[in-house]
Parts: structure tokens; sequence; C-alpha cells
């Protein structure tokens, strides 16, 4: 008589309840002619089954590949960011004027310079506070961040977020860490390694705006994309985001930058001609952490390199969109003196000495 075989469990049985998220799935994932977008109640609950795990990884896994070919809604994103905002993360709340949002992807640099710590230290000088925010190991790109710049520079990277808030009062500026302030959202990173393709969560944690700067800046990559995504900025008072390098922030000297506002009306296009830029100047990123530290570094103590240059664009550009300046060249002429007087770099050691106090 035969044994009896033990019973094994498969790896793709789950004690969560599948039916409550299943309509999510149906919804963008079926045939082209019944497949649909989320509305914006729909969404916020979609998202809320993600985050706190209530459904499977495979349902969450399902959901967002197939929502990326669909391709995202303005009342899926515009959800998926309230719910985080709402429920989610550790909003700070700075008591101080004019704060910026500057939302790099959280993904980070594989090719071209992390160069966000550096713009956000002349900014700061420049009477713009600064808040970043970001991950590490965040796909699909794994890049550098500017968490572990900042982390070289000698700026704390792990702070509680009453800590940032305390910092960015003090000197200007401060580093939110996505596993200090939104831990759930930090948890989502294994599943998300594991798609090998982008999803509308690189999105939507660019649009979290932690420290609820009434300003924002934020970098995306596809112009088409980057059309739906105006009217769901977060920035209180003045949104904009700039089709930077590796869609990010900085952009290229040389380059015909677009920067959308909120309204297309608004937008800023920048003529590099008209700058005296005559050829476009790549910046390659390092190949570390360390690396990218010493280039901020090498601005900030005013050498006289490419990567400065697209420093000066950068922050002249963001002074000219605030009203702190009166044209894109008068703000780089006013980055540029801030950072050849050294108050940029002394900032940067102040910023440096405070969460060692």
């Amino acid at each position: 008589m035969l044994a009896a075989t033990p019973e094994v469990r498969s790896i793709y049985d789950t004690d969560r309840d599948p039916a409550p998220f299943v309509p999510f799935i149906q919804a963008v994932g079926r045939g082209e002619k019944l497949k649909r977008d989320l509305t914006y109640e729909e969404s916020v609950e979609a998202l809320r089954q993600i985050v706190d795990q209530t459904c499977s990884p495979a349902q969450a896994g399902a959901f967002l590949i197939t929502q990326r070919v669909k391709g995202e809604a303005v009342d899926e994103v515009r959800g998926f960011t309230a719910l985080l905002r709402a429920e989610t993360i550790t909003r700070i709340y700075p008591r101080i004027e004019g704060l910026l949002d500057l939302a790099v992807p959280y993904d980070g640099k594989v090719k071209s310079a992390q160069l966000a710590p550096a713009v956000a230290v002349v900014l700061s000088e420049a009477g713009m506070p600064v808040v970043l925010h970001g991950d590490e190991g965040v796909p699909t790109k794994e890049g550098i961040g500017p968490g572990p710049v900042l982390r070289e520079l000698g700026i704390a990277d792990d702070l509680e977020p009453e800590a940032v808030q305390s910092m960015i009062e003090a000197v200007g500026i401060g580093y939110l860490s996505a596993e200090r302030f939104a831990p759930q959202w930090h948890d989502l990173l294994p599943l998300r390694r594991q798609f090998g393709l982008r999803t509308v969560l690189n999105s939507v944690e660019k649009l979290l705006n932690p420290g609820n700067a009434p300003y924002q800046v934020s970098g995306f990559f596809h112009g088409n994309y980057i059309e739906r995504l105006r009217e769901v900025q977060t920035g209180a008072v003045r949104s904009f985001i700039v089709q930077g390098e590796e869609g990010s922030v900085e952009m290229a000297v040389g380059r015909k930058s677009h920067v959308f506002a909120e309204d297309a009306a608004n937008d800023l296009i920048l003529d590099p001609e008209a700058l005296g830029h005559k050829e476009r100047v790549r910046v390659p990123g390092p190949a570390d952490a360390a690396g990218h530290a010493e280039l901020n570094a090498r601005v900030l103590a005013s050498e006289n390199c490419d990567a400065t240059e697209q420093v000066c664009l950068t922050a002249g550009v963001i002074l000219h969109l605030f009203d702190l300046a009166q044209s894109v060249s008068d703000g780089i002429n006013r980055a540029r003196r801030i950072i050849e007087s050294g108050a940029a770099r002394a900032r940067l050691e102040r910023a440096a000495a405070k969460h060692l106090v």
C-alpha cells in the first residue's frame, strides 16, 4: 500500500481574501474595449489595500503592471497621492517662509551626476529653503539619490521627521528618508523590485511633498506623461515640472530644457543660445555616492567645471520661476555669486554640523 503523499502548500497560496481587490484588476486589465480608468475613490481604495498589504503580492503586481500598460489617468495619480499624504506618511510643518519641495526621482541617477544636493544648498543660501526626500535601492534604476550623497557630505540622511523639521528651520535644508517618514511605502520595495519595470509608484513618490512646501519643482522625463501631471502637483502655491537629466531636476547646459507650469501658458523653454550656451554639456555620474559627493563639494568650493555650470543653470532657473531673479540670466549670475563668495560652502558646513549638535 502506497504511503500517503504529504500535503505541500503551494507558494502561491495565500490567506488573504482576493475578492475585495479583484474588481480593481478587472477594471484596468480587461481587453481594449472593456478596460477603464479607476475613479478617484477607487484609486484611493486600491492603493490603500496595496500599502496595507491586505491584497496579495500577486494581485498588487498584476494591478500595477496592467495599469502601466493601460496608462495612468489623472484621477488615479491624484487618488494615490491623496491617500499616501493623508494616511500613510508622516508630514512635517517647518515654521519657515518660502519652502521648496525639490522632488527628484527616488530611483536616482545611473548615467549623470546627482547634483540636487548642491542645487539645494545654493537655493537655500539664496533665501529659498529646501526639503529633499527619497529612498535607496528603488527600482528600476536603483541609482544614486540625494540621500547617500548628502550622507557622504556629512549631512544626516536618516533623521526622524521631527529632527528634519528642526534642521530645515535652523539651516534651510533637510532630507527626509522614506524609511523614516513613509515606512509602509518603503516596505513595498521588495515587491517593486520583482517587476523589472517602472510603475505609477515611481511617479507618485515624487508628489508626496512631505514637508508641506508651498512651492514644488519635480523632475519627470516623458513629455506626454508630464502633460497629465500638470494638475496633480502638490505645491500649495506654485509648482513646476522639469524635464531634466534622467528625468530629474538638473538642467543640462546647452539643452533646450522644457519647464512645465500648472498652466501651459506659463511654461518656460530654455533657449541655450540666448544664455550663451553653444553646445550641450553632459556631466557623467561617478561610480558611487562618494564620487557624487566629491563632485558636489567641488561645485560648492567654486571649482570651474561642467558640474558647477549645471548647478548654476538649474538653481538660476528655479530662482527665476519663483520670482527671486528677474530673468534666468539674473538667476544664473546670482547662483554663481553665491558659490564664488564661499556662502554656499559655508551653508553646507553649517548643515553638516547641525545634526551633530
